[in-house]
Order: C-alpha cells, then structure tokens, then sequence
C-alpha cells in the first residue's frame, strides 16, 4: 500500500486503534479498563441492558443479581436448548426425565492439519481459500473449539489461559482454513509477548481479503465482558464479520443460560457488522456442535458440498422428536389430572 494510501486508511480507523490501545491495558484491573474512546461503536454494559429488559418501578432499586433473577427466558429459546440438551437442569424433587431425545444427524467437517504459524504481519500465509477466524478472552476454550469442530487433536490445549501465542493457520482438506488466534485478557505469557498479540490480531482482521467471518467465543458464565466490548468496537471499526458464540454451556443451568442468551441478543442488536444470530455450544459434551459446523460451511460457500442430504435428515428427526415430546406432554397432564 502506497504512503499516502496508509495514511488515509489510519486516519479513517482511528478509533479501532484507540479501541486496541484500551484492550492492551485491559489484562489488568484498572479503574479505567472498560473504558473506550467516544469515538468508538461500543455496547451497553450488561447492567444497563437488564435494566432496559426489566421494567422496574419508579421506586424499585435492585442488585444485578435480583434483576438477571426478574428476567424472562425466551420459551422459543428453552424449548431449543431443551431439544438440544444444552445447559443443566436444575434438580427439582419431583423432577421428570425424558425417554426420549433428539437424535441430531451429525455434521462432519474435513479433517484439519496445521500448514502455518504467524508473530508478525509477514509471516501470514498468501491468500487463498475462505477463512474463518476464531478469537476470544484467554481460556475461553478456543483451542478446544476447533479440535471438536473437525475431530482432531492438531490445536494444543491447555487448562492455562494463553497456550496460544500467535495466529495459527489449519487447513480443512484444502476447502477452507481455521484461524486460531491469541486470546485477549489474563494468560499466563510474557508482557513482551501479550503487546504484539493485539496489533497481530488487528493487522491479521484489517488486511485479510479471504477472511469470511471471525467467531467470538464468550463464556456463557459471564456473557460480554469489558475486553469482549472493546474487541467488537474493533471489528466493527475495521468493517469485519463477525458472530458471537457462547461457549462452556455445560457449566450454566438452562434457564440462566436462556436469559443470557436473551441479553447477549439484545447486545448484538446495537452493533454494526455483528450476525444478529448468537449461537450457543458445549465442546465438552458436543451439544451445538452441529449448529455451528453448518454455520461455518455456509460461510465459507460449502453448504451444497457437505450438506446436500443434511436438511432431509434433519427434518425427518425434527418430526420424530417433536411427536415423542407431544406424546410425553399429553401423558405428563393425563397423570396430573388423576393425581
């Protein structure tokens, strides 16, 4: 890029800077971290989002504890993630177990093989085939993430946040590739290390034509936190992509993760380049899995090659689930009447 062409492009990005200036101080607690510059595209904090979604009265004052306690799950998103078996259910004494479940047909994505390593902007592989960047707080479970898409074992894990210290290219049987980048916030790394991540990262999303699409993974403990906001004003300064992801559902109870869901859409709503959809996934037990697998290979233009007889198979074990659960739920009041 020409001189003058850079400068132009700086002065027009300015706040996606500043937006990474933020992030690189945000590893610590500081009065001042989830600040970002006026000029930056940020999201509400999740405290005045539930006060938006609860209407309270003029003389109610409540803690954000009693207020995510008043919110009301979507039933359209419980009936999803029961059919899903995504999230836990709270133990209840006279709690029912299904004899049934949704046997969801199962998506395979091409196996994966590590082909390239990045610290700096020179080293990112030439430009080829479609990308889909995967990016998150450390210790979000990214690594993970992209083993259990693909079967495989070629992303390191590890239980300490920051294994991952630079972009990592996998290719996907030569019809796209994953890339793993380094998580943002604490990880065990050295300061050297952790200030050439965000200008990586940023270089990496600014400049790359072959990038479709960048997943933020979120923790469905925690939803949006301060580093996560300061990422996607980021994205959204840089005119990329991107599609939030809850991960680690198998950690929350299924209405707490509803309503989290709930106020994770109600965020996404304000932003400008985000795909309104937030999906929701256990790498742990595979639940939602599926959902994302799709997701990735429409993305990339796939669709038609991998899932050609897909939507067949999963209309017919949709029809089969709903049936059972119909069955369960007229036995369910028949027992009530007669008790």
């Amino acid at each position: 890029m020409a001189l003058s062409a850079s400068r132009h492009l700086l002065g027009q990005q300015r706040p996606a800077v500043q937006a990474v200036a933020t992030l690189r101080n945000s590893g610590k607690a500081q009065p001042g971290a989830s600040r970002v510059s006026k000029a930056t595209p940020v999201f509400n904090t999740s405290v005045k989002t539930l006060q938006e979604v609860v209407r309270l009265g003029k003389s109610e004052e409540l803690s954000n504890r009693q207020l995510f306690a008043r919110l009301q799950a979507d039933p359209k998103t419980m009936d999803r993630l029961d059919m899903l078996q995504l999230g836990t259910e709270k133990p209840g004494r006279f709690e029912r177990k299904k004899w049934f479940r949704y046997i969801e047909p199962e998506v395979k994505l091409p196996h994966i093989s590590f082909f390239a390593g990045a610290q700096a902007a020179a080293s990112f592989p030439q430009e080829s085939l479609p990308e889909v960047g995967i990016v998150g707080r450390s210790n979000v479970g990214k690594s993970t993430l992209v083993n259990q898409l693909c079967g495989s074992s070629a992303a390191r894990v590890s239980d300490k946040p920051g294994l991952t210290q630079q972009i990592n290219f996998y290719t996907a049987d030569n019809d796209f590739h994953l890339v793993d980048m380094p998580g943002y916030g604490f990880a065990y790394a050295k300061e050297d290390t952790k200030k050439h991540w965000l200008p990586l990262i940023e270089s990496y999303v600014r400049e790359r034509k072959t990038l479709r699409r960048v997943l933020v993974l979120l923790d469905a403990r925690h939803g949006i936190k301060a580093n996560d906001r300061e990422f996607m004003a980021l994205l959204d300064c840089t005119y990329t992509k991107y599609q939030l992801v809850l991960t680690k559902c198998d950690l929350v109870h299924r209405i707490d993760l509803a309503k989290r869901h709930l106020l994770v859409s109600q965020e996404v709503d304000k932003a400008r380049n985000c795909i309104p959809r937030v999906m929701m996934l256990s790498a742990k037990h595979g639940a939602g899995l599926n959902e994302l697998r799709k997701e990735i290979l429409h993305t990339c233009s796939l669709g038609q090659k991998y899932l050609g007889s897909h939507k067949k198979k999963e209309a017919i074990a949709q029809a089969e689930y709903f049936e059972q659960l119909k069955i369960y739920k007229d036995t369910a009041r028949s027992k009530k009447r007669r008790q």
